[in-house]
């Protein structure tokens, strides 16, 4: 029997849940949380090869979610008056960071793990003073959010996020599509508890539409309205569009062509 790991969210030693082929070979013991029902598997030693692939060939919604979440963000951050820089960590691709740019709004990229298609020379320092920083489809894939998200927390006053939160009664490894143990990647699972706890363990509050949609803020840095959109993401497009007209700003598609152009030029 593996020994149960620490609740990466609340502390509390974990017990054994179930077990369940990952990777449809390897099999894999799952843990709970007795304390907040995080669910979460044992370290995760079969990780290089479930990256073998960074984007999971089975994420074949990658970029309706990408759309979705454009609205989704565009609304929070036209809702925070002086948020501008905003930083899209673990952003795969640069989709986010270049739908966001193309509304105007200053979002960066960061993600060293995937070949940044669409936002190259975005690029920004996650060690650097940021506004917002996003990690969308983020939080399943990290054994120990805590450890994670501490230095992100420390540079930024709201970081918001996504996650597929566990249903109740908690769902068996292979009766929840959202475990996806045929692509291996998703290794922790969140009940609101779990969340509620490692927000108060970063020294944040949470806010949530209670499903997939949420975000840990300092005291103060989120505005009533802000929240709101947090827990009515479903909304976020007719928001974003009315805030846009609200507070206009141009596209920066044009700057970023004549930046990318310079740059190949210099070569």
């Amino acid at each position: 029997m593996t020994q149960p790991p620490v609740c990466g969210c609340c502390g509390t030693r974990c017990a054994p849940f179930d077990s369940s082929v990952v990777l449809s070979h390897i099999e894999v013991q799952y843990f709970r949380c007795p304390a907040c029902g995080l669910v979460r598997t044992e370290e995760p030693t079969w990780l290089d090869e479930a990256y073998s692939q960074p984007i999971a060939s089975m994420d074949i919604g990658l970029l309706g979610r990408c759309v979705h979440l454009a609205n989704v963000t565009e609304a929070v951050v036209r809702s925070m008056p002086g948020t501008s820089r905003c930083l899209d960590w673990a952003g795969g691709y640069g989709v986010l960071t270049r739908l966001l740019r193309d509304r105007g709004l200053n979002v960066r990229h960061h993600d060293p793990h995937t070949t940044n298609l669409f936002a190259a020379g975005l690029e920004g320092d996650p060690g650097q003073p940021w506004d917002l920083i996003t990690l969308f489809e983020v939080m399943e894939h990290l054994i120990d959010p805590g450890k994670d998200l501490a230095p992100l927390a420390a540079v930024a006053p709201v970081l918001l996020f996504t996650t597929e939160l566990l249903p109740e009664p908690t769902p068996r490894p292979g009766s929840w599509w959202y475990y996806t143990q045929e692509t291996g990647q998703h290794v922790t699972f969140y009940t609101p508890a779990a969340l509620a706890a490692l927000a108060s363990r970063l020294g944040m509050s949470l806010v949530s539409d209670g499903k997939s949609v949420h975000a840990f803020h300092r005291p103060g840095a989120l505005p009533r309205k802000t929240s709101w959109i947090i827990r009515h993401p479903r909304r976020a497009r007719a928001l974003a569009s009315a805030l846009r007209r609200a507070r206009p700003t141009g596209s920066l598609l044009d700057e970023d062509f004549e930046a990318a152009r310079r740059e190949r030029g210099s070569h």
